[in-house]
């Protein structure tokens, strides 16, 4: 199966006989090795999280047995959905987006796709903002770290700098006065109103223009990077 398959499907309740949501996005295990469940809003725009253990089926619809198989609560240190991220070979090569993953029925993930090729979970060097792909199973990243000793990350406010042999204290003080990262607490946003629609990771929409923001819909903008972007589009 593919995760193309899925997003967009409505989630139907068995026992109530009744839509309950859209699926909108995926959750993986931190090595993308399998989808732990799938994000989804019900007609109100509130977001819930439904397990892969408790989809009863997947055809038209993903049915479950009922209402008390999904969840409000969710976490955001699982990785979402990789699709769109640039997919690039160690040698340079561009395979161009990600634009599907295919699953097994136990919710592994098998391959992942671009529009010219297809890639096993081995053939994944590194997924982090883009996708590193290598053919070369004896390849490993570790054979990329920086081999200089001397180089190291000190994490000053926010600000990470690479510092090559620091050779005094006044160094030091010089970086600890440089311009701190400025950060905007998010919850100013609280109760203002949208002045455009907002398109999530997948190109899928998660925000309508003139709806209300609210806390759920904070952690949906976080959960996609749009809160950069809303910051823009409320009044």
């Amino acid at each position: 199966m593919k995760l193309s398959e899925i997003i967009g499907k409505q989630v139907f309740d068995i026992y109530n006989a009744k839509n309950v949501g859209t699926i909108h996005d995926a959750c993986f295990d931190d090595k993308y090795k399998k989808i732990l469940g799938f994000y989804f809003f019900d007609q109100d725009e509130n977001e819930f999280f439904l397990k892969n253990s408790n989809i009863y089926a997947i055809g038209d619809y993903i049915t479950i047995k009922n209402s008390d198989k999904i969840s409000s609560d969710f976490s955001l240190d699982n990785p979402l959905s990789p699709l769109g991220k640039n997919v690039i070979d160690i040698d340079g090569k561009d395979y161009g987006l990600l634009c599907d993953i295919e699953f097994n029925e136990k919710y592994e993930v098998t391959a992942f796709l671009t529009n010219s090729k297809q890639f096993s979970l081995s053939e994944i060097l590194n997924l982090l903002t883009n996708v590193v792909v290598c053919d070369n199973k004896q390849v490993k990243l570790q054979n990329f770290k920086p081999k200089n000793k001397n180089t190291t990350h000190v994490n000053l406010d926010n600000l990470t700098v690479s510092m090559m042999r620091i050779e005094s204290e006044e160094q030091v003080q010089e970086l600890k006065l440089m311009p701190k990262k400025l950060t905007v607490n998010s919850d100013v946003l609280l109760g203002k109103k949208l002045t455009k629609d907002i398109m999530g990771k997948n190109n899928e929409l998660i925000l309508k223009q003139n709806q209300t923001i609210t806390a759920k819909q904070l952690v949906v903008a976080k959960q996609h990077d749009k809160l950069n972007e809303l910051f823009y589009s409320v009044y």
